[in-house]
């Protein structure tokens, strides 16, 4: 009898050890960081989205072919003053005549926070679109109304965190009269950056949908083109 009481006794004390552990390490434990409030954002149309959206694109900051800051563009200042003379690549060189037209691809670095986890994890990877179409974020996720620059990225911050994301963005150009000579305008230039999570977005896609609506985060553009 006196054996099955120790036994009875070394068992809880055991037992007791091992909570005891177990606790401590729960103690320790970092908590999980909620979603950014931001992170329940809307439709363009003013509904809720279906699902959280992930980013926040602060700004995007564009380079010349020397490195130098061309200029920002913010979610409150879309407009960026582009140089044919300065960008990185020109796609027609030799255009000198009136009429001619070109594309110039720019160095871009997108500051992006990250606002929620994602919804689904990505397949390929996040997808950076760009779009020259007239109505910028209401385009529809038809072919030709948007465009992926570069291959699919990995995005891997926390909630709250911030990162930097550099690609390329193309810009079109043509070639017109004034009265100081020819000169470059934009012609069908930039209106929209976005970021998609691959697998969300196309969870999303009503096809067509409109590619601002499964985006996990988007930013206007206003390109103007000089020399």
């Amino acid at each position: 009898m006196r054996s099955n009481t120790i036994y009875v006794r070394t068992l809880f004390a055991l037992i007791y050890s091992l909570l005891a552990v177990a606790l401590s390490c729960t103690d320790h434990e970092v908590p999980g960081i909620p979603n950014d409030p931001e992170s329940a954002c809307l439709k363009i149309n003013g509904s809720p989205r279906l699902y959280p959206c992930e980013f926040k694109i602060e700004k995007l900051t564009f380079y010349a072919k020397d490195n130098s800051v061309l200029g920002e563009v913010t979610p409150g200042s879309p407009a960026i003053a582009l140089s044919r003379s300065k960008a990185k690549m020109d796609s027609n060189p030799g255009a000198s005549t009136a009429g001619q037209i070109g594309s110039l691809i720019f160095d871009v670095k997108a500051t992006v926070k990250r606002l929620a986890s994602p919804s689904f994890p990505v397949s390929a990877g996040y997808l950076l679109v760009y779009s020259s179409h007239v109505s910028g974020p209401l385009a529809l996720t038809t072919p030709g109304e948007s465009a992926v620059t570069g291959s699919p990225v990995a995005i891997s911050i926390p909630v709250g965190a911030t990162t930097e994301i550099t690609f390329e963005l193309p810009s079109r150009y043509e070639l017109y009269n004034t009265m100081s000579g020819v000169k470059p305008k934009a012609f069908l230039g930039l209106t929209a950056f976005l970021i998609y999570n691959d697998a969300t977005s196309a969870a999303l896609d009503e096809h067509p949908s409109l590619i601002g609506d499964v985006a996990e985060s988007y930013i206007r553009i206003t390109t103007t083109v000089g020399e």
